[in-house]
């Protein structure tokens, strides 16, 4: 379900452009090139009926030759001498926006050539100091960098447009709805969807907010916009809101009759019917966005989401025909998300049916895209950016808020408001400087964390893989392999997270104690007991607190046993708290070892313990397990684990 919703977040932004030059087309384009065709008229006038044609052709090889001649013809006055300032910064946005069309062609045809002429239209505006030109095509580069996958400096351009525009936001209302637009796709792409929902959100509120009359722009824009934010409301599970955005979409595709919009928005109306095993509503939809689909990149969608379809039913014979051909035509359109999605389920379906080779191939492909998407140094870029931006959003407001005051009194009171001013400063800068030591010291904690997945245990994984592969077993690995990759993605994956599920803990524990059977030679059994009312709960914990507690129990409480052993771990409410208890039948903890990792997991506990809650008074509760006899049979550690409710 995860990886169909990083499909979702991508498609309005990728689309970007002319995608239906009859919604825009608002002159007859014949008149046009009659009025251009008189040697009398004068070039300005020219270059205006021209950029007129362009905005109104739907012929690209027609649009070229036009925007050419607007080119020469604006480059031609510019290389006179004589020219008044006026008519030079008429000519000059000319020859910008000649530059901004044949980067937004190359972009088309993928040539990465688009971004050096983008930035030839940038320095022009600035040149001439036309800033709102320069902004909104900043907005434009954001978006280019981030198609090329270098999201850092694509989050730079858009705070720094995000800067500009609300200085005055009545009049920008189109430009700050477009970057929030834009911030919220970025983070719903980094997973964090919490954020891309209050983008999003402001991005229609801002739409609505003008004065002017809606136009179809407009609506295509919200067709957008509610889709993203359905995609990020399903991402939390928050169906209702999902379905209720989807439809909202699904509503302005059909007001500008965009077929590929509504085929999108049927394909997520699927994987909400999937979710909840609703499997013949879900058919049901996917056939008409299949007939509604008129681009590679909805057909490419389609295809995916059926193959998924057919292989939740079972029906190999069907999902590896459609995954292969929506894989082919992602690799074809660059659609990295949907390549890596497509491998995922061709990896299950080639497994399922026993091909391993095939499906080795696809676990290989899958993995090489995910590693490439940088999502942990992209968040960390979010975060600072948005630290940044806050902080001197702020600082602007304050200033003008101050140049609006009548500072001319007497001198004694003048060098007061200063010093005063002054000190506001230091302290300002003085909170900005403990707030990015914070976050750098919540990074390092989270370093701190993925210190957990020790090098024995990696190094020790990667033998036993090595070693069912000599030994011609070739299934077992694909199976250890796949358990995992998973779980040190995982790892790294919660790590950044200060609350998941209940229920993804417990998923990242299973795997966990099920790659330790394989690395101990299926010398303990373990089980996981959850009351049926905890299951219910939607409770969110700080992740990975009971890993190096399963680990020492593992490594030093079963230390002497070859065969026998036994864990149990257990998750229970008592008083309205929620507690987490971990058992075994090793030696207990007289016997134990006590290294420096032990020390320091349960150390790290400890301190996370106490930093989630902010009480210093958590304890971990250590003790023996005894018989009738006073003998030690095993031992068994406790403490309360901190939650909150997902709403």
């Amino acid at each position: 379900m995860k990886t169909i919703i990083f499909r979702a977040l991508l498609f309005c932004f990728l689309l970007l452009g002319k995608i239906n030059a009859s919604l825009y087309a608002q002159y007859d384009v014949d008149s046009l090139k009659r009025v251009i065709a008189n040697p009398k008229l004068h070039d300005t006038a020219r270059l205006t009926n021209i950029a007129m044609i362009i905005d109104n052709l739907y012929e690209d090889k027609e649009s070229e030759r036009y925007n050419a001649l607007m080119g020469k013809i604006a480059q031609k006055h510019l290389n006179e001498s004589g020219l008044n300032s006026e008519l030079k910064k008429k000519y000059t946005m000319y020859l910008a926006a000649y530059y901004n069309n044949i980067s937004y062609a190359m972009e088309n045809k993928g040539d990465r050539r688009a971004l050096s002429y983008l930035q030839k239209s940038l320095d022009l505006y600035r040149t001439v100091e036309a800033y709102d030109e320069y902004y909104s095509s900043l907005v434009s580069k954001g978006l280019l960098l981030y198609r090329q996958k270098r999201e850092r400096e694509a989050i730079q351009c858009y705070f720094e447009a995000l800067k500009f525009f609300e200085k005055n936001p009545k009049e920008n209302a189109d430009g700050i709805s477009y970057v929030y637009s834009n911030l919220g796709v970025l983070y719903g792409e980094q997973d964090l969807f919490k954020e891309s929902i209050k983008c999003l959100k402001k991005a229609i509120f801002y739409l609505d907010s003008k004065d002017t009359k809606p136009t179809l722009e407009d609506a295509l824009q919200k067709a957008g916009m509610y889709y993203n934010l359905g995609a990020a409301y399903a991402a939390r599970k928050e169906f209702r809101l999902a379905t209720h955005s989807y439809r909202q979409a699904f509503k302005f595709a059909e007001i500008t009759e965009q077929r590929s919009y509504q085929c999108y928005v049927l394909c997520k109306l699927s994987d909400i019917d999937l979710y909840f095993k609703r499997l013949d509503a879900a058919e049901e939809k996917l056939m008409k966005a299949k007939a509604l689909a008129e681009n590679e990149l909805s057909s490419c969608g389609v295809l995916v989401a059926l193959g998924e379809l057919y292989f939740t039913q079972k029906k190999y014979d069907k999902a590896i025909p459609d995954l292969k051909e929506g894989l082919r035509q992602a690799i074809q359109i660059r659609n990295r998300n949907l390549e890596m999605e497509a491998c995922h389920l061709l990896y299950k379906s080639h497994k399922a049916v026993g091909d391993t080779k095939a499906a080795l191939a696809m676990a290989e492909r899958f993995h090489q895209i995910n590693d490439s998407l940088k999502i942990y140094e992209n968040r960390k870029e979010l975060k600072v950016q948005n630290l940044k931006y806050n902080y001197e959003k702020r600082d602007l407001q304050h200033r003008l808020e101050a140049q609006q005051k009548n500072y001319i009194v007497y001198g004694l009171s003048a060098l007061f408001i200063l010093l005063t001013v002054i000190v506001f400063f230091v302290v300002k800068n003085y909170r900005q400087k403990n707030a990015i030591a914070q976050f750098e010291k919540n990074e390092l904690r989270q370093k701190l964390l993925r210190s957990q997945m020790n090098p024995h245990f990696i190094f020790n994984s990667i033998d036993n893989i090595q070693s069912l592969i000599y030994n011609q077993k070739p299934t077992e690995a694909v199976n250890y392999l796949t358990k995992f990759s998973k779980l040190t993605r995982q790892i790294l994956e919660y790590s950044n997270e200060n609350y998941i599920t209940l229920e993804e803990e417990i998923t990242m524990m299973e795997n966990y104690f099920a790659i330790q059977q394989l690395l101990y030679n299926n010398k303990f059994d373990y089980t996981i007991d959850i009351p049926d009312e905890l299951k219910e709960e939607p409770l969110l914990i700080p992740p990975m607190l009971t890993q190096p507690f399963i680990e020492n129990a593992i490594k030093h409480g079963l230390k002497d046993k070859i065969t026998g052993g036994r864990i149990q771990v257990r998750f229970y409410f008592k008083s309205a708290k929620l507690y987490f208890e971990i058992t075994d039948n090793g030696k207990g903890f007289a016997q134990q070892e006590t290294d420096n990792h032990k020390s320091l997991a349960l150390k790290i506990t400890k301190e996370r313990l106490m930093y989630t809650s902010g009480n210093i008074d958590f304890s971990v509760k250590i003790e023996n397990q005894t018989d009738t006899e006073n003998k030690v049979i095993g031992a068994k550690v406790s403490f309360e684990i901190p939650y909150l409710y997902e709403n």
